[in-house]
């Protein structure tokens, strides 16, 4: 039973994964009992790939394993491994549940318990922030530009997009990809994926990036705290 925590972080691969849930306790109360859940724990990585692997040609996510390397995913069979680990942890009385992905999950439901979605977090607030401005989104795969471009929609000003993976320890994809957007006008960043951090931040201004940085993780993070403070 896991009744005795106050949040549990859920994310689309193997738990725990410290890059992703920095920014959330980095800004939660250090009283504040948190627990990391992944929907592909357990399994090795023939598992991933046979019940959750992409599908050719459709839509993808991705994320690293714990034996560090990454994997694409099919996002309906991990919604689908999504709602049965939310249904594992709310029967065990956990009150809020945090997943740490910017992916669209539109399906997900809870009973009684907090379900804390980034993608409807985001989604919301970063328009609000970067009105009308020229925005670049970065996200890890160039497949995932299509679903970007739709989910962005929502955003006032004109909109560029570049793909960038969160993993190249040595951000060179990263800053080649936003010096890209900011020759095109961008005066606004959105790194849209949870696995993008402070690290990431931090070489942007380190590489001469003076545009607002809006990481989605920091941003979803402090929607957290009233739930658990």
């Amino acid at each position: 039973m896991v009744t005795d925590i106050d949040l549990a972080l859920l994310t689309i691969g193997q738990a725990p994964r410290p890059d992703l849930s920095a920014s959330t306790r980095a800004v939660l109360p250090a009283r504040t009992r948190v627990e990391e859940f992944g929907v592909l724990d357990g399994l090795s990585r023939v598992e991933v790939e046979k019940s959750f692997g992409a599908r050719e040609g459709g839509p993808v996510l991705v994320t690293r394993l714990q034996d560090g390397g990454t994997v694409t995913l099919d996002p309906v069979r991990i919604e689908e491994g999504l709602q049965r680990c939310i249904e594992r942890l709310e029967g065990e009385g956990v009150r809020n549940i945090a997943v740490l992905c910017t992916g669209e999950f539109p399906t997900l439901r809870v009973g009684d318990a907090w379900l804390l979605e980034p993608d409807r977090v985001i989604t919301t607030a970063i328009p609000t922030l970067v009105r009308d401005a020229t925005v670049g989104v970065l996200v890890p795969l160039v497949d995932q530009i299509p679903e970007a471009r739709e989910k962005w929609s929502v955003l006032d000003g004109e909109v560029h997009f570049a793909a960038a993976s969160p993993f190249d320890e040595g951000y060179e994809q990263l800053v080649a990809a936003a010096e890209g957007l900011m020759s095109v006008g961008a005066r606004a960043l959105v790194l849209d994926c949870m696995a993008y951090g402070e690290g990431h931040h931090a070489a942007l201004r380190a590489a001469g990036v003076t545009v607002a940085v809006l990481v989605s993780g920091q941003v979803f993070a402090h929607a957290l705290a009233p739930f658990v403070a």
